[in-house]
């Protein structure tokens, strides 16, 4: 196909390819999202070709290549992906290390337009357009620039309420998870999420990861912060520390002061529409019954 579209947090994002000759192929992660809607919040023009870096372009971040080996986090390469500004533009360069289609990819982000650039170096003429790690640094940047949360999380839907668990790596986001597909709740994710604020309510979106899974998408009723403990207890914790824990365990990139105020703000409204608390828990179906019986 030479385009289509996908449902991704509320967001219409079209796909349309510009070099003759190639045609486009969502992942099976994306599949799920393609949607009929016309109407769209972001065009994304796809080409092939050789990626080049203009020399007024400046860096502003550059990302290790790190995998996560049983809760370690090892540094594959130091060529990952590299930020650059160029005026008021924003290029991201980046290798594709999981592919052995794609060389590498360039990213062209204009700030306050809803048209944006991919440019693969590859030889397929079959392609997705957002292979990783593209899909992540367009999502990120998207939610970035539209004052939204990207945030590391495990996301719930039980009996009408809308849980977020989140915490660094090893705190147990992807048990507690499990514990609660093991009754049958709505598992919304349990890595990477969206929050948006609509109608005044923030909401949680998944994002495609996993083949073949749906568009899924709840209200926030309450943000768990986790850790392991000896047993299953959940405090209060204060606004200060709230927004900074909850930060610290967003996906974001440090280098614009100005997309940091953007996450802050939004971060601040969070904690100011949903409650927030801290959560030690035991790693068996003892938590499910706690958060029952106190996820108010």
């Amino acid at each position: 196909m030479t385009g289509y579209s996908l449902n991704i947090a509320d967001y219409t994002i079209l796909f349309n390819v510009m070099t003759d000759g190639i045609n486009l192929c969502p992942s099976p992660s994306q599949k799920s999202f393609i949607t009929s809607d016309k109407k769209f919040d972001l065009a994304v023009n796809v080409f092939v070709g050789p990626v080049v870096i203009k020399e007024e372009a400046s860096a502003v971040f550059r990302a290790p290549y790190v995998e996560e080996i049983s809760g370690i986090s090892i540094k594959k390469s130091d060529e990952f992906w590299t930020v650059y500004r160029l005026g008021e533009y924003i290029l991201i360069r980046t290798t594709c290390p999981r592919s052995n289609v794609y060389r590498e990819a360039l990213l062209v982000i204009r700030p306050g337009e809803k048209s944006w650039d991919i440019i693969i170096d590859t030889s397929a003429s079959v392609i997705d357009p957002i292979n990783y790690p593209v899909d992540g640094l367009l999502l990120y940047y998207l939610t970035a620039l539209n004052n939204d949360i990207f945030i590391h999380g495990s996301g719930v839907k039980h009996r009408g309420r809308g849980y977020l668990f989140s915490g660094s790596s090893g705190k147990g986001k992807t048990t507690i998870a499990g514990l609660f597909k093991n009754i049958g709740a709505e598992i919304i994710h349990d890595d990477r999420l969206i929050l948006r604020q609509r109608n005044n309510k923030i909401y949680m979106y998944n994002t495609p990861v996993y083949p073949y899974d749906k568009y899924k998408k709840a209200e926030l009723s309450l943000v768990y912060l986790i850790d392991h403990g000896n047993i299953n207890y959940s405090s209060h914790i204060g606004h200060s520390e709230a927004v900074a824990t909850i930060m610290s365990n967003c996906i974001q990139h440090h280098w614009d002061t100005g997309m940091i105020g953007n996450l802050t703000g939004a971060i601040l409204k969070l904690v100011n529409m949903v409650k927030v608390k801290t959560l030690q828990f035991v790693p068996d179906s003892t938590v499910v019954s706690f958060i029952e019986k106190n996820g108010r």
